[in-house]
């Protein structure tokens, strides 16, 4: 039931969420607002407490002076009014011993106080507790100061020195509606400077944000124009402009994998319904026909199944489910393993183990096999019959080299930063005389970033190519990057 009360209460009284904007003005003015407030309310109690403090010395000196003159002239009379020289607005009231009031140089028109009750007090207790000092009275704006003084007779006199601080309080008050009105404009002033300087400061982001709504699919070359102020701002909008170019080429890369994709399927297929159609009218007739068709066919279907498994690795590896089992893995065996199976496939050009030498790496053996075997069979397709493919691992620096080394047709200067792109041919002429279809070294740089290895390339046109792929050595349990 509470559950149910609360949300409904929370409904009523809920204030939906203000933007950014309302909210940093907000917060500012609350600031401005605050400090405002704390400074006037310490500079009304400071001038208070001067203001009370300047009232109590103007007391006690008027009480010093009036003493003074007192004992030189010996005697109580209205000459203490003239020659005692009372600070300005003090009043004084004299007090006989029974507590009678007979002087006073209070205004006319001012309520005569004819008796004090701490004189009256201090009579009835028989001088037995002291007179006090200052005091301020019930009334906030009445401050009293107290002496006795006996005559040289003997006959005691109870003096009361006081003033009312009514123009004083007339100056606070002044004071506080002043400050309270400062505040009050101070804080509409914060409040529209404060609109003001949101709308000018967010401003940039609101063209940011509409070029963005901008940005479609198809309009993916739009850019944030770039302020000639480098702030914050600048940054953010830099930041995203970088951002949509890494997109825009994602994009671009991702319709070229598709149409390039789509062309490369579409060849074989078409191959293939060619030769199903030759042999559907001649072929079952005709043994070499049958023969030529069949074979030409698994060809095709050969090719399709190489092309479409590393398109699905693609797949895999983009969607991040490719999966890595990490071990620690010997450098010789692993390129061991793959040459004893090359050497095998291919007699010409020849395969030859340079070097191979051990150390543990710590990465999944078969994917680095694979990107290998992938580096051999690139060599192998643009390496003449009578050339050389060359294998080794080296270990320096902590570090293992793999290298493949041909005496192939090479690659161009222009062209080597774009081998490892998805359907790159050095030389699409020899397309399906060698069977390639561009991907696999798209994948073998996939692999080596996956197993933290970097890959070099060196080539030479007409006189070979090198491939190395660099793995840090593992040691101590600790791989050393």
């Amino acid at each position: 039931m509470w559950p149910k009360i609360n949300e409904k209460l929370h409904r009523i009284f809920s204030i939906s969420p203000l933007p950014i904007f309302a909210r940093m003005v907000l917060l500012y003015s609350i600031i401005v607002f605050s400090i405002l407030l704390i400074v006037s309310i310490i500079t009304v109690t400071s001038v208070h407490y001067i203001i009370t403090d300047s009232i109590g010395k103007d007391l006690l000196s008027g009480s010093k002076t009036t003493l003074s003159y007192l004992d030189a002239h010996k005697k109580m009379d209205t000459s203490i009014f003239i020659y005692s020289k009372l600070p300005p607005f003090t009043n004084l009231q004299v007090y006989d011993a029974s507590g009678k009031l007979i002087l006073d140089n209070s205004p006319t028109y001012a309520v005569k106080q004819l008796s004090d009750r701490y004189i009256d007090e201090y009579i009835e207790h028989n001088t037995t507790q002291s007179l006090p000092d200052t005091i301020q009275g019930n009334e906030s704006t009445r401050f009293s100061y107290y002496r006795q003084w006996d005559d040289s007779l003997g006959q005691r006199y109870y003096l009361r020195f006081s003033r009312r601080a009514a123009r004083e309080n007339a100056f606070l008050t002044l004071l506080s509606k002043q400050l309270l009105a400062s505040i009050l404009i101070s804080l509409v002033l914060t409040i529209l400077s404060g609109i003001y300087v949101m709308k000018k400061s967010l401003a940039p982001l609101n063209t940011i944000r509409d070029t963005l709504k901008n940005i479609e699919v198809n309009k993916l070359g739009k850019r944030i124009t770039l302020s000639s102020e480098k702030n914050e701002i600048y940054d953010l909008a830099l930041t995203i402009n970088k951002a949509l170019d890494r997109i825009e080429y994602g994009y671009k890369q991702q319709q070229q994998f598709i149409n390039n994709a789509s062309h490369e399927l579409r060849t074989p297929i078409t191959v293939i319904s060619g030769y199903v159609d030759l042999l559907d009218r001649w072929g079952k007739n005709d043994p070499n026909t049958l023969s030529e068709g069949i074979e030409a066919i698994k060809s095709e279907t050969n090719y399709m199944r190489q092309l479409i498994e590393r398109l699905l690795f693609f797949a895999r590896s983009n969607s991040g489910t490719l999966s890595e089992h990490f071990v620690m893995t010997d450098s010789a065996d692993l390129l061991q393993e793959v040459y004893n199976a090359s050497s095998l496939i291919s007699e010409h050009p020849a395969i030859i183990l340079e070097k191979n030498e051990s150390a543990l790496i710590y990465a999944e053996p078969g994917s680095v096999k694979q990107m290998l075997r992938i580096f051999i069979d690139n060599a192998v397709k643009y390496t003449p019959a009578e050339g050389f493919i060359y294998l080794s691992c080296e270990i320096k620096e902590n570090k293992v080299y793999f290298k493949v080394r041909d005496t192939g047709i090479g690659i161009p200067k222009k062209d080597l930063h774009r081998v490892f792109e998805r359907f790159y041919r050095v030389d699409s002429s020899r397309t399906k005389e060698t069977g390639g279809s561009g991907l696999g070294l798209s994948i073998a740089k996939y692999i080596a970033k996956s197993n933290r290895a970097k890959l070099q390339l060196e080539s030479t046109l007409h006189k070979g190519t090198t491939v190395i792929a660099i793995f840090p050595i593992y040691t101590e349990n600790e791989a050393i990057v």
